[in-house]
């Protein structure tokens, strides 16, 4: 596989590629980072037919199915519509600095009866349901699972799109829209995904820095004139912990004058380092 004008070209041995323009577009962009979204549909034909519907107000890039096949909604230097209102670092809407990919993936899942079902009411498979905390939420809940084929997929493509326009990163729609979204969720397994597309160790933390002067450093995740227990500069280093709510709890390892070194920060002030 490889990219040419800006659009996924396969080869003999590469999964099945169709090639689609959605109306559901805008400008020229310069991508800085790769957004991954599940779809929360029935399908992939189905998930790629709204995506190219002027009602839904929404695309991708591209469209992943759990067996593998593609779908390119529009050109990887385009503006398309996957991520709404969203924010991260000093950047706003994230439309204009990103490629985004979907996976056909029903996201969380409710249960009816002895079985869980899809905001559509699909019966979605034992065998395909992990059960998992998503990291801004406290209580564990069913979720799809990412099969081997379509995660096998998503790498591939993903380095090819990192070597071909140097990525700075790679995010969940959670990450940009934390308030908002949900996805891919916590049945992605983003930190060793990351890992493998930005050669990130595995045995080591996550490192963010903070992106603004006075960075309020809180003894809780909560929005209170209480709880802060100091101010840092604009690029301290933290290592990320956990989450809650759009909070990240983060230990201090850059030089700090502040005597606690472990609390918390809104995720929005914070860039991967």
């Amino acid at each position: 596989m490889k990219i040419t004008n800006h659009k996924l070209v396969a080869e003999a041995s590469d999964p099945v590629l169709q090639q689609l323009s959605t109306p559901n577009q805008g400008g020229t962009i310069t991508p800085q980072y790769l957004i991954i979204h599940y779809t929360a549909g029935n399908s992939f034909d189905s998930s790629v037919n709204w995506l190219m519907n002027p009602l839904a107000k929404a695309s991708a890039h591209l469209v992943i199915g759990r067996d593998g096949k593609i779908a390119q909604l529009g050109p990887f230097n385009k503006s398309l519509w996957h991520a709404g209102q969203s924010r991260w670092a000093d950047l706003v809407g994230l439309n204009n600095y990103s490629i985004g990919i979907e996976l056909d993936n029903s996201g969380r899942l409710t249960k009816s009866g002895d079985k869980y079902i899809n905001v559509s009411g699909k019966v979605i498979p034992a065998s395909d349901i992990v059960f998992a905390k998503h990291k801004h939420e406290d209580t564990e809940q069913a979720w799809h699972n990412y099969p081997q084929k379509q995660m096998e997929v998503l790498q591939q493509i993903s380095l090819l799109l990192m070597r071909n326009y140097n990525l700075k990163d790679v995010l969940g729609h959670e990450d940009i829209a934390p308030f908002r979204k949900a996805d891919p969720g916590p049945a992605f397994p983003m930190t060793s995904f990351a890992a493998q597309i930005i050669g990130r160790s595995d045995d080591s933390g996550e490192i963010f820095k903070t992106t603004t002067e006075d960075v309020n450093f809180r003894s809780s995740p909560a929005m209170d004139a209480t709880n802060v227990l100091g101010k840092l500069k604009k690029g301290t280093k933290v290592e990320y912990i956990s989450a809650n709510g759009g909070w990240f709890n983060v230990y201090i390892v850059s030089a700090s004058t502040l005597r606690e070194k472990l609390g918390w920060i809104h995720s929005t002030m914070l860039a991967r380092a």
